[in-house]
């Protein structure tokens, strides 16, 4: 009995500690922090929209024109002078709910600290699931 006991154990201890479900080593996320050692803070903002422009919400209208409002001066001066904004653009093919949850993925891999979008029905609610998931922000 005892000897069951301790083989349970160290089997426990063998394969039972550091697996996911699928095997795979974890990933270290290094990059969750806004601010690194040396007082760089930047955030990372995923963009997931259709590139498609028979959508009025897609990259090649929106994109730009977040370029230009980050611009501005009233939005500068809305963020610290040690913050920056990085913003990283996915597209979700056809507004279609598996290339959103799978452009958000990518987006959370990137290091994506906030979410803007997807503006389609379908593809926003699989990615507000995805994302309460993953704890993350998402806006629309």
């Amino acid at each position: 009995m005892q000897w069951c006991v301790l083989l349970l154990l160290l089997g426990l201890v063998k394969f039972g500690v550091g697996q996911n479900c699928r095997g795979e080593k974890p990933r270290l996320r290094d990059c969750d922090k806004v601010c690194d050692d040396s007082g760089t803070c930047k955030i990372r903002a995923a963009l997931l929209l259709p590139k498609n422009t028979t959508y009025d919400a897609c990259l090649a209208a929106v994109g730009p024109a977040l370029d230009l409002a980050m611009q501005d001066p009233v939005i500068q001066n809305a963020f610290p002078p040690w913050l920056t904004v990085e913003w990283m653009k996915y597209d979700v093919t056809d507004c279609d709910a598996a290339y959103a949850v799978i452009s958000a993925i990518d987006a959370y891999n990137d290091c994506a600290h906030v979410f803007f979008g997807p503006s389609c029905d379908f593809a926003l609610e699989m990615n507000g699931t995805e994302q309460k998931i993953h704890a993350s922000k998402i806006c629309v």
